[in-house]
């Protein structure tokens, strides 16, 4: 597909809003494991937030945070495509974007959402394997 403002809008936008989507699914979910066995050992009470409509809600405001940040950069600097011309004989037209590492912008937020998950599965590693909601992780 031939570059346009569109599409690069379009592919800037997408490229870190679905990592964030997986990775704040993931993340909700080993939050709540965490949290229920953490609660389980200082009291029999169960934890807050912790039903499948308030995990929904959790995760849409992760999502949100990404959508915010690629709303902010666009707006600061909306995607174009551009000529890019690497040598004298050649002429790409490609989003501009690309030229310069101004899309790790997009991968910022799903990389510290990466980590925050890691930290959760090391903390919920040692979780009964007989637990139906680890067995997916």
């Amino acid at each position: 597909m031939k570059p346009t403002d569109i599409v690069c809008g379009i592919q800037r936008f997408g490229a870190g809003f679905c990592f964030t989507v997986v990775y704040a699914a993931l993340l909700t979910k080993t939050n709540r494991i965490s949290r229920i066995f953490n609660a389980s050992k200082h009291s029999a009470k169960r934890p807050s937030f912790i039903s499948p409509r308030s995990q929904l809600i959790i995760c849409t405001g992760l999502v949100f945070i990404q959508m915010l940040i690629n709303g902010v950069w666009i707006l600061l600097s909306p995607a174009r495509a551009i000529h890019h011309y690497p040598t004298r004989e050649d002429n790409f037209l490609v989003c501009s974007s690309y030229i310069d590492a101004s899309y790790m912008i997009a991968f910022s937020y799903p990389i510290f959402l990466i980590v925050v998950c890691t930290v959760y599965a090391v903390l919920t590693r040692k979780i009964p394997e007989t637990f139906n909601e680890s067995k997916h992780i």
